[in-house]
């Protein structure tokens, strides 16, 4: 019998109960992919933010380390980092439960709420982050900038000319990021019960 290399089926008793069942989730392996490429991004922002910290004026460091706008480049990125590939990687591993182990393929309505799920999550994280992170950076160089000995006393035009239009737009991405969230909760919950009634029919 020839296996795939992306799907293959192998028959597993449970009780009097033979179930076949896949060993590869498709969506798990998507969500991986969306991991490997969020991770990609995570390295780039990384490797930005160090050779800036090394050589730029004012530099990375000082902006974090100063405080005030700095405060949302460090929230976004670890944001980003929690939230994007990390959890991208965590996802899957549901996915391949339901699909794998609870026997539930995602199909109709439950594969239209995954990719909302993969679609939305990844592009509200990525967006509300990097906003916070582009803001911080922006704001945080422009009050060491305008203060370099004190900054905190720029920090009030910092919030007009920087930071203080942005929330709007990051509570936009957030909200894509949830909507994408509570499809995928509902996904699962459909999978999970249709593995149920599967279950019980046998």
């Amino acid at each position: 019998m020839k296996e795939s290399t992306a799907q293959y089926k192998n028959e597993q008793t449970v009780g009097t109960r033979t179930m076949e069942l896949s060993q590869a989730s498709k969506w798990a392996n998507r969500f991986i992919i969306a991991a490997i490429i969020q991770g990609a991004l995570a390295v780039c922002v990384t490797g930005f933010l160090l050779y800036d910290g090394v050589y730029g004026t004012p530099g990375a460091a000082r902006i974090v380390a100063s405080g005030g706008p700095g405060t949302w480049l460090t929230a976004g990125y670890l944001a980003f980092i929690m939230f994007g590939p990390l959890a991208a990687a965590v996802t899957s591993l549901f996915y391949q439960h339901i699909e794998v182990h609870l026997g539930a393929p995602y199909k109709g309505f439950s594969n239209i709420l995954a990719w909302l799920h993969i679609a939305l999550m990844n592009i509200g994280v990525v967006g509300a982050t990097w906003i916070m992170m582009n803001g911080g950076w922006r704001g945080g160089a422009l009050a060491l900038t305008l203060s370099p000995s004190n900054p905190s006393a720029a920090y009030g035009q910092v919030h007009v000319q920087v930071l203080g239009e942005l929330p709007p737009y990051i509570a936009a991405f957030v909200a894509v990021a949830l909507i994408g969230a509570i499809a995928g909760g509902l996904g699962y919950i459909i999978a999970w019960r249709k593995s149920t009634r599967t279950a019980s029919t046998k």
